[in-house]
């Protein structure tokens, strides 16, 4: 989100957080040993997970959630849901229960607009074997934000261990704060630039990138910018939407100029279709369609194939739509935004264009195992299909 988001969203901002028997911890978690014997015959017997519940059906209509930021489905059907207050829900037995909780902050000291929260959730691609739940959120001391992993059994979060921390910045904008796994088992994680626009094409700050670690939170060896450097893609703003396609291709929104020096007072929202590896995407040397601020040319970099140009939607978060879909989004990729609800994305030369949907796609949006689309807005998640 962008701090011109005051007047869209600052009513709506106070929200009662709920509690959780599960407490977050930076302690590892025990690894169990094994022994044999050669008296002991092998066996190929199935032992049923103790945490593991049936098949589930998610929501068939509109559920009630507070400021749902992030929307993750389990193999087994459940929707886990983040409210930006703290809590994480999930949708079981035709329910909603409490599956944690986080100590977080939504506002800045004093009680002023802030776009901190809980805002990312995501879903462990081995969930069957690991039942691991991944969350960020913004850290109460104002300073920090962290991944933080649970185990879950039975709907409850369980083992709590904080695995990434990373800046927050001390003003109220541009945290970013999502995750998603990609089709290579890592975890992907938006930084925005937190208001410090120079960072953004740093590669050695990881403010205003897309980061790559691995599961555990250790980077990969394989990482574009060194072995001990999370930066997998440079020169955002704001990213506060990411999406993999079942083919692996990484697209993310990221929300344009705000009051930047020199830049425009609203509009150049943004839309990359595939951020690619060690690729940087023009900020702050250039906005929108490759409007120069800092620099002529723009570095070198490539424009977004998507931006609103003058106009203001706020983009929020994206999923790619597989061809089972309901017709009018099948084979597409969709995003939220704040301002015009859901768009429709067709890809083209030299730009994208987009077709407005569901206007109540305000916050996050994920295809459900039913084929179905679920959305959120600030007080509830819809279905549509």
């Amino acid at each position: 989100m962008a701090h011109r988001l005051v007047i869209s969203v600052t009513t709506v901002l106070t929200l009662a957080s709920c509690g959780s028997s599960s407490t977050v911890s930076t302690s590892p978690r025990a690894t169990p040993t094994h022994s044999t014997t050669a008296s002991v015959t092998p066996t190929t017997t199935a032992i049923a997970n103790p945490c593991a519940v049936g098949t589930q059906a998610p929501p068939g209509g509109t559920i009630p959630a507070a400021f749902a930021t992030a929307l993750a489905f389990a193999p087994d059907g459940r929707l886990f849901y983040a409210e930006r207050s703290g809590t994480v829900k999930v949708w079981q037995d035709g329910a909603a229960h409490t599956f944690a909780s986080v100590q977080t902050v939504t506002t800045q000291p004093g009680g002023g607009y802030s776009e901190r929260g809980l805002l990312g959730l995501a879903i462990s691609p081995t969930f069957a074997q690991d039942r691991f739940v991944y969350a960020l959120y913004s850290d109460a001391d104002y300073a920090h934000q962290h991944v933080v992993r649970w185990a879950d059994c039975k709907g409850t979060g369980t083992n709590a261990t904080v695995i990434i921390t990373l800046p927050s910045g001390g003003d109220c904008c541009h945290k970013g704060g999502r995750i998603a796994f990609g089709g290579d088992g890592k975890l992907y994680v938006t930084l925005g630039d937190e208001h410090s626009a120079g960072t953004a094409q740093a590669t050695s700050d990881v403010r205003g990138k897309i980061l790559r670690y691995n599961p555990d939170g250790s980077v990969p060896s394989d990482n574009p910018f060194g072995a001990d450097n999370p930066v997998w893609a440079f020169g955002f703003r704001n990213p506060f939407g990411i999406a993999f396609s079942a083919s692996g291709q990484l697209a993310v929104t990221s929300n344009g100029p705000t009051g930047d020096a020199g830049s425009p007072s609203t509009g150049y929202d943004l839309l990359i279709e595939s951020v690619q590896r060690g690729q940087g995407y023009q900020w702050p040397l250039c906005y929108g369609y490759s409007h120069a601020l800092q620099r002529a040319g723009c570095g070198g970099q490539p424009q977004p194939d998507w931006s609103s140009e003058t106009g203001t939607v706020v983009p929020t978060g994206a999923a790619f739509i597989d061809a089972s879909g309901p017709a009018q989004y099948a084979s597409h990729l969709v995003f939220c935004t704040l301002n015009r609800g859901m768009l429709i994305v067709t890809p083209g030369s030299p730009h994208a264009s987009v077709a407005g949907a569901n206007p109540d796609c305000l916050l996050d949006v994920k295809q459900g195992p039913d084929r179905a689309l679920y959305f959120s807005d600030t007080t509830s998640i819809h279905r549509a299909g």
